[in-house]
């Protein structure tokens, strides 16, 4: 079998695979199958370069062993309901709402249960993003551009445990648990369409925290996407992304999964991660810098190392291949020559 053959053959398997897979048993939104699924396509559709699925290997295992503790952690962390954060993010609300709860008014006026609307399935689909929009991402930026991959592992481990730590200081309600006349859209829509999901082979009820609801990760990953993509996006893209991130804001706070003020803070931490993994890079090798730098030594001159596309200048130089080495390929460049992605 030809090359060319091999390159068309092997995602030409894999789609059908996965196809049947999920016709059969279910979408993939469990965190082991969907990584086991995500492998296996960066391997189909690299064969003609298999000798990086090792690369592939030690690059993803970390990232993926970092989420399953913490998914572990956010269920041992779970309180019970009655001793979770609830009344500053109502009050937050009635004053977003001219007096009324956001959430509670939107059913008012969509939700009149009988089954689900048109609109009803549109926002299913957007929340249902969550679990593979992240992560087809950073397969593709694997795929196309590894400094760009590091840079965008490293922002999305820190959201994700900064958000795990807010959960543990800072327990909350939903607006589904806070008021009875709040329905779940999503579980509702979930079961009118009877679309099943692969098994885990280690997730279950005791890792559920029904008070992990500040702040809203949903809401924190697609404001993520914007704010890293931003600076290299066309306006048709950024445009996308702004659309991206506020159905998302509207699918949680009317589906009743989130306040509007758990999506704020949402967003205010995706800011936060990613500006720390943005400059704190920066930062950490300019002090090198000036700490290395001889005293007589001109500001246009390099010590012991080369200069990068940003200006700055590397004293060591970064082997293997791990994603947990972005904090110091970060620093090398900030749009750097990266690929453009939709």
């Amino acid at each position: 079998m030809t090359v060319p053959v091999r390159r068309l053959a092997a995602p030409v398997v894999y789609v059908a695979a996965l196809g049947t897979t999920i016709a059969a048993w279910g979408l993939p939104v469990a965190r082991d199958q969907l990584f086991l699924w995500l492998g296996l396509g960066m391997a189909a559709f690299s064969v003609s370069a298999w000798r990086s699925w090792g690369r592939m290997v030690l690059d993803w295992l970390p990232l993926f062993g970092l989420l399953v503790l913490y998914d572990f952690l956010r269920g041992a962390v779970a309180v019970a309901p009655g001793h979770a954060h609830v009344a500053p993010q109502v009050a937050v609300d009635r004053v977003l709402g001219l007096g009324r709860i956001p959430t509670v008014w939107l059913q008012e006026h969509l939700w009149h249960g009988g089954g689900p609307h048109w609109y009803d399935v549109g926002v299913w689909a957007v929340y249902m993003t969550h679990f593979f929009a992240v992560w087809i991402v950073a397969a593709v930026l694997w795929r196309l551009n590894r400094e760009r991959f590091h840079r965008y592992a490293a922002m999305t481990v820190t959201l994700t445990l900064a958000a795990f730590l807010t959960y543990w200081l800072y327990p909350a309600q939903p607006p589904w648990l806070y008021d009875a006349r709040v329905d779940r859209i999503v579980p509702a829509v979930w079961d009118h369409l009877g679309i099943g999901t692969m098994q885990s082979a280690y997730e279950d009820d005791r890792l559920v925290n029904t008070v992990a609801a500040m702040p809203s990760l949903h809401a924190a990953y697609p404001a993520m996407l914007a704010c890293f993509f931003w600076s290299s996006a066309r306006r048709a893209v950024r445009a996308g992304l702004v659309l991206y991130t506020l159905a998302m804001a509207f699918a949680l706070v009317y589906g009743g999964e989130h306040f509007v003020t758990d999506v704020l803070a949402g967003w205010a931490l995706a800011a936060a991660a990613w500006a720390t993994t943005r400059y704190a890079p920066r930062l950490s090798s300019a002090s090198v810098i000036f700490a290395t730098a001889k005293p007589h030594a001109s500001p246009g001159l390099t010590f012991g190392g080369s200069e990068t596309s940003s200006g700055l200048v590397s004293t060591s130089r970064s082997t293997g291949p791990s994603w947990a080495s972005a904090s110091r390929t970060a620093a090398s460049s900030a749009s750097g020559s990266s690929t453009r992605t939709p």
